[in-house]
């Protein structure tokens, strides 16, 4: 929503077309933006003289990451559009009691682990712990 208030929003913020634009912006950019990240751990797998689990780790941590990241923007994206495969209650975020829906906890922690997910693959492609540990002992 606030990607609809920085770029003039009228009087009224919460319309149906600004949000529906807003999911639509935010799957586009998420997907320049992972796959351009993929590109780069993927480009780097292949130039590393690692070999095994040390250059495909990064890469899987990165790719799973990314795509269990993507779920909930989906989500919102296919309820924009009447559920499209789905019945709109089944990907509903919230039940008729104001609780979690077993759609709207599990993109919660898809979110949540695809997020740590693609951190660790990003700090293990760089390196971090070992360029800590060799900042330290020196």
């Amino acid at each position: 929503m606030l990607l609809v208030t920085a770029f003039g929003a009228g009087s009224n913020v919460a319309t149906e077309a600004k949000r529906v634009w807003s999911h639509h912006f935010t799957l586009g950019a998420d997907l320049v933006l992972y796959g351009w990240l993929i590109w780069m751990v993927a480009t780097d797998a292949k130039r590393s003289r690692r070999s095994g689990l040390r250059t495909l780790g990064p890469l899987c941590l990165v790719v799973t990451g990314c795509l269990l990241a993507l779920l909930d923007i989906v989500r919102h994206v296919l309820l924009d559009h009447g559920g499209v495969f789905f019945k709109e209650q089944t990907l509903a975020m919230y039940t008729e009691k104001g609780m979690l829906s077993p759609a709207g906890k599990f993109c919660q922690i898809s979110t949540i682990v695809g997020l740590t997910m693609l951190i660790c693959g990003i700090v293990w492609i760089l390196d971090l712990a070992g360029k800590i540990c060799g900042k330290i002992s020196a």
